[in-house]
């Protein structure tokens, strides 16, 4: 299991400008989570750098079957609020933790279901 870094040393590097893009359910205003093998049990919410690389894994959720008619899309967010905002949310169910993802990650993962 990859050991994650502390709340407050990610909320330390952020400036309250840098955006990041993530993936939303239009009609509850929820972040989508994924699932990470790297951190077993949790429920991530996935950043991303581009809006690219967040339509590319949108592209990928959709062919779900129980997500095919879900209202998700890539959205620019504020990176340092939206973080601070997942720690605040100890709701069960919610999300528990984010993963921020580099192209490199993203184009594994998009390798690993066959669409590059």
């Amino acid at each position: 299991m990859t050991e994650p870094l502390s709340l407050e040393t990610i909320l330390n590097e952020l400036s309250d400008e840098d955006e990041t893009w993530v993936l939303q359910n239009q009609q509850s205003g929820r972040y989508l989570t994924i699932p990470d093998d790297r951190f077993p049990g949790r429920l991530p919410i996935r950043f991303f750098l581009s809006r690219q690389d967040a339509e590319s894994v949108l592209q990928q959720v959709l062919k779900v079957k129980s997500f095919q008619h879900a209202h998700i899309a890539a959205v620019k967010v504020k990176t340092k609020q939206a973080i601070a905002s997942i720690a605040r949310d100890n709701t069960p169910g919610h999300a528990d933790a984010f993963v921020v993802h580099s192209p490199n990650e993203v184009f594994e993962f998009l390798l690993k279901k066959g669409e590059v």
